[in-house]
């Protein structure tokens, strides 16, 4: 879920990116930390990296004639933390604005407290929390999957409607407004998504507890405990309670232009109510979609490996190269 190119100006942009750019320095200040303490993770971080930048960029069809993207930031966030979640998220999207059309470079602050933040965020607090309530694995970890999507969507849809009720020239609705517009359209799509992430984040915990628990405890993901983590699950899911105006209110906007196949949630949704409120997007600094699929596959295939090599080694900007692991070096 992007906010596209163009869409966020003025006070929006430099509050966003603010935003973003903190968010950022935690999630380099987190890598660093975290192989700093074991050197050979290193190669988890360019995984994760390569991982949530391959997810987050699959196109899934719906029977709404529309196209959405799962996160990929609630599992990364269970097993490595929130700050790495969302530092590897603003890494994919940099990567996802600069060759692939998707959000943009004015949008990157948004979508990365969206994705990163609050999708990472969301699903370890849920995650730790479940836990502390004596939840299973698998339940807790589902549970973080879909609530860290859920908060990825309203977090995109809440920015979005700000800015169009507060900052764009010619806002249609209200704040509240625009959340049920957004919200109303988002929902069938991205509850089936959400759904789908819930799944595939509770099998893949519940694998490695079964097949590798000691890869779990060395993350210290089973036995990660924090103070008054339910308070926090309680803060974190209170963000998620948004007002909702009728349904009906969708129909009362305008559709995008009408095109062949299926249309991204991206340019159906959120392009289609910014350009009625008078802050259409902007054409993409690097068109590639009019290139063809094969040329996407080969793009999407040597972003993968960029992803990888950047969250591998990413850590390093920030800090000195931690020393080698006890096991290289050698007896004397």
């Amino acid at each position: 879920m992007h906010i596209s190119e163009g869409i966020l100006t003025g006070p929006s942009v430099i509050i966003t990116s603010l935003g973003g750019a903190a968010v950022v320095l935690w999630g380099a200040r987190s890598m660093q930390r975290f192989v700093k303490e074991q050197p050979r993770r290193r190669a988890l971080l360019g995984m994760a990296g390569a991982f949530v930048f391959m997810v987050s960029l699959i196109p899934i069809p719906a029977f709404t004639g529309t196209t959405s993207h799962p996160c990929g930031t609630p599992l990364v966030g269970i097993l490595l933390g929130p700050g790495i979640g969302a530092g590897l998220a603003a890494l994919s999207l940099l990567l996802q604005a600069s060759f692939f059309a998707h959000g943009g470079f004015s949008s990157l602050g948004a979508n990365t407290i969206s994705l990163g933040l609050l999708g990472a965020g969301t699903a370890w607090l849920v995650f730790v929390g479940g836990r502390r309530l004596g939840m299973p694995l698998w339940a807790a970890a589902g549970l973080a999957g879909l609530l860290g999507d859920v908060a990825t969507y309203a977090g995109t849809g809440g920015m979005l409607a700000a800015h169009l009720a507060w900052v764009a020239p010619d806002p249609q609705y209200g704040f509240l407004q625009y959340l049920g517009v957004i919200y109303a359209a988002y929902a069938p799509t991205q509850s089936l998504i959400a759904a789908g992430e819930m799944a595939v984040t509770g099998y893949a915990i519940h694998a490695i507890a079964r097949q590798r628990p000691e890869v779990l405890v060395s993350l210290g993901v089973i036995r990660k405990q924090v103070a008054a983590a339910v308070l926090l699950l309680v803060v974190g899911l209170a963000s998620l309670a948004l007002p909702w105006a009728p349904v009906a209110l969708a129909a009362q906007v305008e559709p995008a232009a009408e095109q062949q196949g299926f249309a991204g949630m991206d340019e159906a949704v959120n392009e289609a109510v910014a350009e009625a409120a008078g802050a259409p997007a902007r054409a993409p600094f690097i068109d590639i979609e009019s290139m063809g699929d094969v040329w996407n596959s080969i793009l999407l295939g040597a972003g993968g490996i960029c992803g990888f090599i950047i969250g591998r080694w990413w850590h390093l900007l920030f800090g000195a190269k931690p020393g080698p692991d006890e096991s290289d070096v050698k007896a004397p």
